[in-house]
């Protein structure tokens, strides 16, 4: 189970070059919808490409999308995806800790029930001692 559940957070995908992107999406929602996407990325045209349609007269860094989700049970939220770049990226830990901590603040902000410990039980699955146990939780 937290391989899959860790398969579910963090998805690493390669781009031409050197250049890396990191992409999770995180806290779900009915409908197979997540609350929560982040991309962060070492390369210019993966950040323009995922920001298409962000207006302004410098270079794209990095943009927010939202739109609404309907809930058959409540509410409807407002699903986000946050995309930036960097000049480094950071480990698989940081990066899933961020992801998960930029869940609940999304999650806080809307009258909706925390999704945010469903895949993983709030135990981090990017540090592992040899034993293959979690060593740290969120």
């Amino acid at each position: 189970m937290p391989l899959r559940g860790l398969l579910a957070l963090v998805t690493l995908l390669g781009t031409t070059g050197c250049a890396s992107t990191l992409t999770a999406s995180f806290g779900p929602l009915a409908g197979g919808h997540m609350l929560v996407t982040l991309v962060v990325s070492e390369d210019r045209a993966v950040v323009a490409h995922e920001c298409q349609g962000a207006s302004t007269s410098a270079a794209v860094l990095g943009c927010q999308q939202s739109w609404p989700i309907v809930l058959p049970d409540g509410p409807g939220v407002r699903a986000m995806k946050i995309v930036r770049y960097t000049d480094r990226l950071p480990s698989a830990l940081a990066f899933e800790i961020d992801i998960h901590e930029l869940c609940h603040a999304v999650a806080a902000l809307q009258l909706v029930d925390d999704p945010c410990h469903r895949l993983n039980n709030g135990v981090a699955q990017a540090s592992r001692d040899d034993g293959g146990a979690a060593m740290a939780g969120f």
